[in-house]
């Protein structure tokens, strides 16, 4: 979460020691035998962004298919992963973890929204189901105004006013507008009034649980579904704040928006005046983030994650430049 309050966690990447090989394969063994499946008959490293996680894709002598995810140490999530299957939200069977940041969970064969998307191969029908998939989570609802963290074993809520949240994040983030982007200081008055104009509505949205990180490297499309991966930063939030999220990422992968199909999958009718009113700010969140600047000069990070982050970060400047034109679109 951004210093400005943000609930749009595209997570600040940490600097991971590396596991050996050997480890990761000594790991592997144990969690498959600790979950009392078949033994191992071959794993092979993923290659790919990874950020904060190192992926082996284990094949067992069943031909079953499962992934040990190696990240940052942290307790075990299996509290909160057994809350998820019991609300059959999709998210990936764990089968075992332990507390040093690995996990084993079902391996969910498909390419990502990512390559999809630079393929040219998201149909109407992945975007369908797209919408499904966040339905099936939002369905999982919390009394109003009630929204928190959902950590790996608990549940932290409180009470969270979504108009003041979001007119909190407009002062927060004015100071980074008059120094990088003056001439548009004085649209921050008129989407303050749009959003009191609007508070009745943003205060009726229900407190759902979400999946907390829209990034289209975490949703994988397969033959016939699609799914998100990566269950890391769960938590409960208003359904437009990760909607806001989800339309942020088509953007930055050549959508304007999100298509009628999206909806019609997700099942309900959503105004697209509140949808770009929260990504408004969600935006503006993001650009005047103390952890996106450093980010952006992080010489630690590894060189294809940071050219990812820059051109994430140059598209939402792109996007926040066409504010006096989209103000009339809230």
């Amino acid at each position: 979460m951004t210093a400005a309050g943000r609930v749009f966690e595209l997570r600040r990447i940490a600097s991971v020691r590396s596991v050996r090989p050997v480890e990761l394969r000594t790991k592997l063994d144990r969690l498959v035998a600790a979950a009392s499946l078949p033994p191992v008959a071959e794993a092979e490293t993923l290659p790919g962004l990874g950020l904060d996680n190192q992926l082996l894709l284990a094949r067992l002598v069943n031909d079953q298919r499962v992934l040990l995810r190696q990240g940052p140490a942290s307790v075990s999530p299996a509290p909160r992963a057994r809350f998820l299957e019991l609300h059959q939200v999709g998210a990936p069977r764990l089968w075992a973890a332990d507390d040093t940041g690995a996990i084993l969970v079902d391996f969910v064969a498909g390419e990502t929204m990512v390559a999809a998307a630079e393929r040219g191969a998201v149909t109407d029908e992945v975007w369908r189901r797209l919408g499904q998939t966040y339905a099936r989570v939002h369905r999982v609802q919390f009394p109003g105004p009630l929204t928190g963290p959902f950590g790996p074993r608990g549940l932290v809520l409180a009470f969270e006013d979504p108009v003041e949240k979001l007119l909190a994040t407009v002062d927060s983030g004015e100071p980074w507008v008059g120094q990088h982007r003056p001439s548009l200081t004085p649209y921050l008055d008129q989407l303050r009034s749009r959003i009191e104009a609007r508070a009745d509505e943003l205060r009726a949205e229900i407190p759902c649980l979400s999946h907390g990180d829209p990034n289209f490297h975490n949703v994988v499309v397969g033959d016939a579904s699609v799914t998100l991966i990566d269950w890391d930063f769960p938590m409960v939030r208003y359904p437009l704040d990760e909607l806001a999220g989800v339309e942020e990422h088509a953007y930055l992968h050549g959508f304007s928006e999100l298509p009628a199909a999206f909806f019609a999958g997700y099942g309900r009718d959503v105004s697209r005046q509140l949808l770009r009113l929260c990504r408004t700010v969600g935006c503006l969140g993001t650009l005047s983030s103390p952890d996106w600047a450093g980010m952006l000069v992080d010489d630690v990070m590894p060189a294809g994650q940071l050219a990812m982050i820059r051109r994430f970060y140059q598209g939402w400047s792109d996007w926040f430049d066409q504010r006096p034109r989209l103000l009339d679109h809230t």
